[in-house]
């Protein structure tokens, strides 16, 4: 196994550094805005199916349907985004001190981000954790999350007061909190100048 490669330092942070930080950064913040925007389109089509009897359930199943299929699909691309952001910010914050602080106060996206994404990325196939593999196949199912006497799979979505948990553990209001914090840092970051070799 090779050796580690050491923190790059902030005298190494290119203008291309500085684009895709805030790019994975914005990315991040408008697929969370998507997904809630998804999810409240897919929870109105619900309430209209099951308001007034099965007229009303026949006349709205599509409808239904095809929102909850969007708001599943908007769901992926968010913690697919999320966890791309994480790779990056692990790099950054050394490139760019000041992000640091806010990137390490985001612990709800620390802790939670990057298991989701690599559940959900490796959930289907013959040793996917639906199949019942998977490198952690005892976590990809959580007990009493996000609350006591709930059970969720990291497929699945739980909503409750406190906002929409993907998998039962990461929270997408939560994330948008934290993302925020750095990307109002990130923003006041002036582009580096990149020094062509002569």
């Amino acid at each position: 196994m090779g050796k580690k490669a050491p923190n790059p330092t902030p005298g190494e942070a290119t203008w291309f550094d500085h684009q895709q930080l805030l790019f994975w950064l914005q990315a991040c913040l408008r697929d969370a805005e998507v997904y809630l925007s998804s999810s409240a389109a897919s929870k109105e089509a619900f309430d209209k199916r099951f308001s007034s009897g099965f007229e009303a359930m026949a006349q709205h199943k599509g409808e239904h349907q095809k929102l909850s299929d969007q708001q599943t699909l908007d769901a992926y691309h968010f913690i697919v985004v999320t966890g791309n952001l994480l790779r990056l910010l692990k790099r950054a914050q050394h490139l760019f001190p000041c992000i640091q602080p806010p990137y390490s106060r985001a612990k709800h996206l620390l802790a939670e981000g990057k298991e989701l994404r690599d559940m959900i990325e490796h959930s289907h196939g013959n040793d996917g954790y639906l199949a019942g593999g998977g490198n952690h196949p005892d976590r990809f199912v959580r007990d009493s999350a996000p609350k006591p006497g709930i059970t969720a799979d990291a497929t699945s979505t739980i909503i409750d007061e406190n906002g929409h948990w993907l998998g039962g553990r990461l929270c997408v209001e939560r994330v948008l909190e934290e993302v925020s914090q750095i990307y109002k840092e990130a923003k006041k970051i002036p582009p580096p100048v990149d020094n062509d070799a002569d």
